[in-house]
């Protein structure tokens, strides 16, 4: 008797401290079966980016290439549904349409917002300052990421979560119909760009319009422009440039950098577990780095097609190239003064690292020797 009374408290005390060890289960649902912690492969997460590109092009296989690692990263638990511009909303309207949870996130370039926040093309492309990799350094460890979701917060765009997603190469400086090597070919040229390349190239005399991508080729055929800007040589390439227009023009002074973003509504963002936001994090810093691979090799086989097809490659003579440099630094130190506050933070905070950058590279770079 003593012995069975012993088993049965022994036996009480285990189902105590089973029920205790318990409390992390999910409780069962009306079949008996633990409900699910969070999204799975079978009820995943799903989530709408817009972008502001058209298919078929580079700048939208970015997006498209972040929204299928998310998906294979993640298991299939989150799915991001990438459309174009225009499906959902205007190539122009992502931002508020992220802004006001119409989407749940978007896929842009920040200097399109340079009329609602002066500061945006720090964080795109500043003519004649530093390529992709100062570039990706200043915004990864220099405080660059830090300044631009203030810029939007201080924009009064408070519900946004901004995150660097793809960087490419040097774009094209110009197709065109007649040779642009020396400043005097500047002068009076009708010349198609956006942004501060734009300021700066009128006060060298240049006459700047601003067209969509898709008035550019027959504006180039009927003489409309004599030159045009757009992209690097791969998506160029994909625009038919060189069926209208006989030289490609480098370097790419006006867009050294061509840095992109993902921006997601903040409900959207918070609504994802946080091993999903990682997942995402990862997934926009691996589409960077291809986004930049691929177009570099897809952009030396563009140039290759171009020599084929007897285009001509022409260089802008070094002290064009100084002259426009000169013009970039009184612009932006003028705007900087004229602005202060946020602006003059990241123009300093950009100035001080590329000094920086460029004397560290001096010292670990060596000379570039083509080898036989």
């Amino acid at each position: 008797m003593k012995k069975a009374l012993l088993l049965l408290v022994l036996v009480t005390l285990l189902v105590s401290l089973a029920a205790g060890c318990g409390n992390d289960v999910a409780a069962p649902d009306n079949n008996g079966v633990a409900a699910p912690a969070g999204p799975t492969a079978d009820d995943p997460i799903r989530m709408t980016l817009a972008t502001s590109w058209p298919t078929g092009m580079m700048l939208h296989y970015i997006p498209q290439h972040f929204g299928q690692l998310v998906e294979e990263m993640s298991g299939g638990r989150l799915l991001i549904d990438v459309q174009p511009g225009g499906a959902i909303v205007g190539p122009g309207e992502v931002m508020d349409a992220a802004e006001m949870g119409t989407i749940d996130a978007y896929h842009s370039f920040s200097g399109y917002w340079l009329g609602k926040m002066p500061a945006a093309p720090f964080f795109s492309s500043v003519p004649m300052t530093m390529e992709p990799f100062p570039h990706l350094v200043w915004i990864y460890e220099g405080g660059g990421w830090e300044f631009w979701q203030r810029m939007y917060e201080e924009a009064g765009y408070s519900n946004i979560m901004v995150i660097p997603c793809g960087i490419v190469h040097p774009e094209t400086l110009a197709w065109s119909n007649v040779p642009l090597t020396k400043i005097e070919d500047w002068v009076g040229l009708k010349y198609r760009t956006v942004g501060w390349w734009g300021e700066i190239l009128e006060k060298n005399g240049v006459a700047v319009t601003s067209l969509p991508a898709a008035e550019l080729y027959p504006s180039l055929d009927t003489g409309i422009l004599d030159a045009t800007e757009f992209s690097t040589p791969y998506t160029d390439l994909e625009l038919g440039f060189y069926e209208v227009a006989q030289y490609y023009t480098g370097p790419g002074m006006h867009q050294p950098s061509v840095l992109f973003e993902v921006t997601f509504n903040k409900q959207s963002w918070d609504s994802l577990p946080d091993d999903l936001q990682a997942i995402v994090l990862q997934a926009a810093h691996a589409s960077t780095l291809w986004g930049w691979t691929h177009d570099a090799w897809m952009s030396m086989d563009a140039l290759d097609f171009y020599a084929e097809q007897g285009n001509t490659k022409l260089i802008v003579d070094e002290e064009v190239q100084i002259a426009f440099a000169e013009t970039t630094n009184e612009l932006l130190n003028q705007r900087a003064a004229e602005e202060g506050g946020l602006f003059e933070e990241i123009w300093v905070s950009m100035k001080e690292f590329q000094n920086r950058f460029y004397d560290f590279e001096e010292f670990m770079m060596p000379v570039r020797y083509r080898m036989e």
